[in-house]
């Protein structure tokens, strides 16, 4: 079976992502995914089809598991260590995100942007407030990642 191929000769499971609602696993190529809200995972799932991007084969659900192949290609980099990928690689992955982004939003009701916005200026706020982060980072990281820097 191809699955059991993928996780052969797994010498260690990687914790991605792990809090109080999901954890993330990595055991050899597969990925998978313990959420408690399967709504969630339903939306991820229909949410990565719709994606103008290559995104995870999904190899297996059964609630509250996800499984997800990993993605072929080279990565970027690793945590806590310096990357060696090429400056082409990096454009290629800015472009891929560029992608994303200017994509249609899914056409399931949600949040509106201006409440995420909302959310977003509170949270920024915050960080200047608390002294996290410098108003200056704030600002133009705002400008560069949404055009604006506050509703308030």
């Amino acid at each position: 079976m191809v699955i059991l191929a993928m996780m052969a000769d797994v010498e260690k499971v990687e914790v991605a992502v792990a809090h109080h609602e999901r954890a993330t696993l990595r055991v050899g190529d597969v990925f998978l995914k313990i959420d408690a809200d399967q709504t969630r995972t339903n939306v991820e799932v229909e949410a990565m089809a719709m994606a103008p991007i290559p995104t995870p084969e999904v190899l297996w659900r059964k609630p509250p598991a996800l499984a997800l192949a990993a993605l072929p290609g080279t990565a970027l980099g690793r945590p806590g260590e310096p990357s060696t990928a090429s400056s082409a690689a990096w454009a290629a992955a800015g472009a891929a995100a560029r992608m994303l982004h200017d994509a249609p939003l899914p056409p399931w009701p949600g949040r509106s942007l201006d409440e995420i916005a909302s959310h977003l200026d509170g949270e920024c706020e915050w960080l200047v407030t608390n002294g996290v982060l410098p108003a200056d980072l704030v600002t133009r990281n705002r400008r560069a990642t949404c055009g604006r820097v506050s509703t308030r």
